[in-house]
């Protein structure tokens, strides 16, 4: 592992750390439809960066692109789920 990938990847980590923070402070209006896309969003941009940084799938195109795919199938999924709650409580 070369200086330059330790430095992108120790750049990616605390853009991770941060957005763990932020997700952290955005869940108190996570009771909320637009905060839970807030927060699923962040974990969506955190997920991509653990999947093509972290398990290193950045030039494997097909398996990245199905992992973050999924991931946002999955938060597309939870959004639509509350968004049926909501309409079926009132």
């Amino acid at each position: 592992m070369g200086s330059g990938t330790e430095k992108h990847l120790l750049r990616v980590w605390l853009v991770l750390l941060g957005l763990t923070s932020a997700s952290a402070l955005a869940v108190g209006f996570a009771g909320s439809l637009v905060g839970l896309g807030f927060v699923l969003s962040l974990a969506m941009l955190k997920a991509r960066l653990v999947v093509l940084d972290f398990m290193g799938l950045r030039r494997s195109k097909t398996v990245g692109r199905a992992l973050v795919g999924w991931c946002a199938i999955l938060a597309v999924l939870a959004v639509a789920k509350v968004a049926i709650i909501q309409l079926a409580v009132g």
